[in-house]
């Protein structure tokens, strides 16, 4: 994944684009050329391939691992205790995506326009976000990770977005929204990590159009179509979802059910974050 931005650095020389309102579901300019188009293509196709050499080993490398440390003898058994840690595995994987994300950030941020996002600065949370399954059960596992009365407050917030959006409410703070910070900014999706202006007054006036680096825009977007890809020739689903409902949906109305939501995604069920709480 690391060869997109070196791939990449003789065909976008356009550095700046103005891109429709949503910076974090917007995919990059239509209107490149068409070299620029199959360098793009080619880039996913890269990540592709080496994403799922990387998925398929850490998932047989996490089922040796389950295997080595059993006690049954009996395939059937050995092979259902496998799955749980190669399920886990193939969720840990997306923190390779991220990391690739933050890699082409601060290339772009060091060798071209510098974005006008800092802390504190959060139209964009504001805005829809996105995330494929493996970023969104990765969240709800953090989320169980945290003390007894933050998970209960995060629940709660989440389930009064998922309850706004329900009753036709388009602009809504994310749930992980705290003081203009994000609480879960170490392993916040791919989109938000994609996100970025160069002009903060356009954010500020919800401008439609929005001054972005489309040399990043083209190189984000690539990382993330070939992984996406790389998981569902698992296959594992890896679709975009509604980020705030689809970890409530994950976390099954409280966090002690995350396990379930996981191993009903990695047994290549599609439904695994449709949302089956009701709401209050």
């Amino acid at each position: 994944t690391h060869c997109i931005s070196s791939a990449a650095s003789d065909v976008y020389k356009r550095q700046l684009q103005h891109a429709p309102h949503n910076p974090m579901t917007s995919p990059p300019n239509p209107a490149l050329t068409e070299a620029e188009q199959a360098a793009f293509l080619q880039s996913i196709a890269r990540v592709r391939s080496a994403a799922g050499r990387a998925l398929r080993a850490v998932q047989a490398h996490a089922m040796q691992g389950a295997a080595a440390h059993g006690t049954d003898t009996n395939a059937a058994t050995q092979a259902a205790e496998a799955t749980e840690p190669a399920a886990q595995a193939a969720v840990d994987f997306i923190a390779q995506l991220h990391k690739g994300l933050d890699t082409v950030a601060e290339q772009a941020r060091a060798t071209g326009p510098q974005p006008a996002c800092q802390a504190g600065c959060a139209h964009c949370c504001h805005l829809r976000v996105e995330a494929t399954e493996p970023e969104v059960l990765h969240i709800a596992q953090h989320l169980h990770t945290l003390p007894g009365a933050d998970q209960a407050t995060t629940l709660l917030r989440l389930q009064q977005h998922v309850a706004a959006a329900s009753a036709g409410s388009t602009r809504q703070p994310c749930s992980f929204l705290v003081n203009d910070r994000c609480a879960i900014y170490s392993v916040r999706p791919a989109a938000c990590r994609k996100a970025h202006s160069l002009s903060a007054a356009h954010c500020a006036e919800q401008s439609p159009t929005i001054p972005q680096n489309l040399r990043l825009l083209v190189d984000a977007e690539a990382l993330m179509a070939g992984t996406a890809l790389a998981y569902r020739d698992q296959p594992l689903p890896a679709s975009a979802h509604e980020l705030n409902a689809a970890v409530l949906a994950a976390l099954g109305g409280t966090p002690l059910h995350a396990p379930s939501a996981l191993l009903r995604w990695y047994r290549g069920d599609e439904g695994a974050l449709a949302l089956r709480t009701t709401l209050p």
